[in-house]
């Protein structure tokens, strides 16, 4: 019963230094979120910008909560920086195919964590989300799931006071890659027309250059199996922004450095 209490007692007393520990650190410390301290080299990372640097580290904080990764700590990224640089080096020397740079700066280093970090939380919340949520998503959104619309137009081209070209110009989903690779200036103004417009402007060799829409159909709702993959990205995404802005503006922040 003695030892019991004295490890009972014991254990106290180190919550307490703990404790005690924290909130000296947290008032020593200028600027905290959520009470821990954010160093100036983390702040540079974001060029100084608190509102970047509490979105970081709350998305670091959100994966450590998930148990996808280790909370923020300056130290530990400089550590594991230059463990990763060494094996980088090493692998290079061995012949061994490397992506990305041979050494990595820490502001690299901690974009590419930061971003990886991202990605996992938008995995989880991908695998914690029901099929039939997608497609409700996909349902609710689809007009971002369009096709381009069928436009057919007039395609006049004069020089000094001759014409030099005339004939029909169409562009739909299926030509919009190609049109938009060889003639990209035409596909813009092309897409800017309502059935019965007209654009005229002046091309690069002083050509006078005249479009005049005899059709324009709205494109069609792509089928939900074609587009399934952009629609989970998507609403991954939407997800992930809403969720973090929740925890944002819930997270605690005290500034107190000399303005």
């Amino acid at each position: 019963m003695f030892k019991r209490r004295t490890c009972l007692a014991v254990f106290a007393a180190v919550v307490m230094i703990f404790i005690l520990a924290k909130q000296l650190n947290e008032e020593k410390a200028p600027l905290t979120i959520n009470g821990d301290p954010v160093s100036e080299e983390e702040l540079a990372f974001h060029d100084g910008s608190l509102e970047r640097t509490v979105r970081s580290r709350e998305i670091w904080n959100w994966a450590a909560e998930g148990g996808m990764a280790d909370e923020f700590s300056y130290d530990d990224l400089i550590q594991s920086l230059e463990n990763e640089n060494r094996e980088r080096k090493k692998l290079q020397s061995e012949g061994g195919v490397l992506y990305g740079p041979v050494e990595y700066t820490p502001l690299q280093y901690y974009r590419r964590l930061t971003g990886e970090r991202e990605r996992m939380l938008r995995t989880r919340i991908l695998e914690e989300t029901d099929s039939s949520e997608l497609i409700r998503y996909y349902e609710t959104h689809q007009e971002n799931y369009m096709d381009v619309d069928t436009i057919e137009a007039k395609y006049t081209i004069r020089q000094e006071g001759r014409t030099i070209y005339e004939g029909n110009v169409i562009l739909e989903a299926e030509s919009m890659r190609g049109l938009s690779e060889s003639d990209e200036e035409l596909a813009e103004h092309l897409l800017q027309l309502e059935e019965g417009g007209q654009y005229r402007w002046t091309g690069k060799n002083g050509e006078d250059k005249l479009l005049h829409c005899v059709r324009r159909e709205k494109g069609r709702v792509i089928p939900f199996e074609e587009v399934a993959g952009a629609v989970a990205d998507q609403y991954a995404a939407e997800r992930f922004e809403q969720e973090l802005t929740k925890r944002i503006a819930d997270c605690k922040v005290s500034d107190r450095r000399q303005k």
